[in-house]
């Protein structure tokens, strides 16, 4: 699938995870995506930087990522290649998804609600569509607008960048 369409294993997780949380201050001077990977969830799903598939998604409720903004989890899930549904992101964090080429819907309670972890997801983050194939629900969420998306799509704020400069060219 591209990097805008994932299907993989659900990684729920409820309310309130601190960014501090979703990778320890301790890696604060690490940027190799190979090692942020590693420690990724350590403190709240200790499993998950093992187990976790590329395509899988991270599903996350309310203040996703709130407090400290660091770039870390996001280079992090990035280099996983997991996808992110959240029920609402700080705009700091929200932001750092994109820039660093994250695929994420933000969706209401009623989607949120629908997903199980460790449900098997299809979703379209171009489209918004999320066909949950554990339950057979079909979801839709609002995509993120297209000039978004081609960011996300270039993998990130930089490759949209080398993209613009080589078609200037």
């Amino acid at each position: 699938m591209s990097g805008l369409a994932l299907a993989g294993r659900c990684w729920r997780l409820g309310d309130d995870v601190a960014s501090d949380a979703l990778i320890s201050a301790r890696h604060v001077f690490e940027y190799d995506p190979r090692l942020l990977k590693k420690h990724i969830l350590a403190e709240v799903r200790p499993e998950f930087a093992a187990e976790a598939k590329p395509g899988d998604i991270l599903v996350v409720g309310k203040r996703f990522a709130h407090g400290s903004q660091h770039s870390h989890p996001f280079i992090a899930l990035k280099e996983l290649g997991v996808g992110l549904i959240a029920r609402t992101l700080s705009r700091p964090a929200f932001r750092l998804a994109i820039y660093m080429g994250v695929p994420l819907l933000e969706v209401g309670e009623d989607v949120y609600d629908q997903l199980g972890d460790g449900d098997r997801l299809r979703v379209d983050f171009a489209t918004g569509a999320i066909a949950d194939e554990t339950s057979g629900a079909r979801l839709q969420a609002d995509p993120l607008p297209a000039f978004l998306l081609e960011i996300v799509a270039a993998g990130g704020g930089l490759g949209h960048l080398k993209q613009q400069h080589a078609a200037a060219a």
